[in-house]
């Protein structure tokens, strides 16, 4: 599957999962339907979604939209379907659901400091594939052996980011899980990592 970034806000075609279609629609259409049109967004708990906006049907290169429910709101996460195939839809797919993405928007893109997080590419290869907001950080420090454990982001502050550490650490570093954490992105032998240097 894509990267989080070619997928986040975007209107997608995603094909080659299976989803009750009483979860979608008030009334399942009577045809077969080829896919789903979603939108793919980040909430902080539950990582990477696709919002099901609609139905699809497939005639070559044509796309026949099959309305979901307004009554109904279902997401699927990226974790649960990563043997889907996912098609990046123009723009003018977005005008149709005007009303509904901006919703969606309200609800999971109002933080301004985790959406600046979410534009750093140097740490894409360092993020979880299902969930974009959490990186893997080294910490580093005289009387410790390098350790890895999970950060999630939550801003940037010049040229350091901020985030809570959600994997407790092996070593005795003085910080668990919930605590705040400030790292920097380094270039080591050629290889990008994040990393705290402890004292």
């Amino acid at each position: 599957m894509k990267n989080f970034r070619e997928m986040y806000q975007k209107i997608c075609l995603v094909t080659g999962i299976e989803i009750n279609p009483l979860k979608v629609f008030d009334y399942p259409p009577e045809e077969k339907l080829d896919g789903f049109v979603a939108y793919g967004y980040v909430d902080a708990e539950t990582g990477f979604n696709f919002k099901i906006l609609a139905g699809a049907q497939l005639d070559g290169d044509k796309i026949k939209i099959v309305p979901a429910s307004y009554k109904k709101n279902f997401s699927i996460r990226r974790a649960e379907i990563l043997g889907a195939s996912v098609q990046i839809l123009p723009d003018k797919f977005a005008s149709a659901f005007k009303d509904r993405l901006q919703v969606i928007s309200d609800a999971y893109a109002h933080d301004e400091s985790k959406e600046q997080t979410r534009l750093v590419k140097t740490i894409d290869a360092l993020r979880h594939p299902n969930f974009p907001d959490d990186v893997a950080v080294y910490f580093h420090g005289e009387n410790f052996e390098p350790e890895q454990a999970w950060v999630r982001c939550e801003a940037v502050e010049g040229n350091l980011i901020r985030g809570v550490l959600i994997h407790e650490l092996r070593q005795d570093f003085g910080v668990h899980v919930g605590d705040e954490i400030k790292f920097g992105v380094a270039d080591f032998n050629g290889e990008i990592i994040c990393a705290v240097i402890w004292q």
